[in-house]
């Protein structure tokens, strides 16, 4: 199924799905591959749904079971998993008219990318203070942002570290982690712009000029290596790993302060 099938679908749910007609709706966006138009036959199809005020697990669940949707998993993030920085965000997969889905739902002001989408249901012109593909960044703004990813970044490999050692693992979540790495690096090489969506990042990534040594590999390492035997050596390939970022945004854009209470230092 390539992109014009993917849309169709796409289409036919957010219609019997009844998206229009639901107040709580305000505006609907297909993203990932299908808007970008790099999908395939194995291809999910990523839907944005930005709603004015949440809505229950029980009544998505019974509105998608009742347009004949299957293998239904509903929240499998959501506002209870601290990896997640966008609290209010829920993921939902299921299956429908045999193509997988993952509908996210965010509140309206969380509406803000630079990836491609395409508009389904726009019913407040949301998408008009959307950060369009070709938004342009002043070098300020690009270190302002990777400021804010490498302090992030720190906090989440000593929120890994925390719950590695009290043996809790259900609450390790490496994907808000990729994502800063991943922002970060694109930032770096100037492409703020990219598609965050993408499902093809490894290929994204291999042909970036300035990264760190050894990069895609460290990346997979941390990302796959289990957890209870090789903890240690995540947390120390994740700080090595923050280190050379964090060397190689000083290198291009000077000192990057990592604590506000850093200028304060010789006061």
């Amino acid at each position: 199924m390539g992109t014009d099938q993917h849309l169709q679908v796409a289409q036919e749910f957010a219609k019997v799905c009844g998206f229009a007609a639901d107040d709580r709706v305000r505006a609907v966006l297909v993203v990932g591959s299908s808007a970008s138009g790099t999908d395939d036959a194995y291809s999910d199809v990523d839907m944005t749904v930005a709603v004015s005020a949440p809505i229950p697990d029980r009544e998505r669940l019974e509105r998608l079971r009742a347009i004949g949707c299957h293998n239904i998993m509903l929240a499998i993030a959501g506002v209870d998993n601290p990896a997640l920085p966008v609290q209010s965000q829920v993921i939902d997969k299921f299956v429908f008219r045999d193509t997988w889905f993952d509908v996210s739902y965010h509140l309206p002001h969380q509406l803000r990318f630079c990836f491609d989408y395409v508009t389904l249901i726009d019913k407040e012109d949301l998408s008009a203070h959307l950060c369009g593909a070709g938004q342009v960044y002043t070098d300020a703004d690009l270190k302002n942002r990777v400021q804010a990813d490498l302090r992030l970044l720190h906090a989440r490999i000593h929120r890994y570290q925390k719950y590695a050692w009290r043996e809790e693992w259900i609450g390790i979540d490496l994907t808000a982690i990729k994502n800063l790495i991943v922002d970060s690096m694109m930032v770096l090489n100037d492409q703020p712009n990219y598609n965050r969506h993408s499902s093809r990042i490894t290929q994204l990534l291999k042909g970036l000029p300035n990264k760190p040594p050894s990069f895609e590999q460290d990346l997979l390492d941390i990302l796959h290596l289990d957890d209870r035997v090789a903890w240690r050596q995540k947390v120390e390939m994740l700080q090595q790993m923050a280190a050379e970022l964090a060397a190689l945004c000083e290198a291009r854009w000077g000192p990057i302060s990592m604590f506000d209470d850093e200028d304060q230092a010789g006061a």
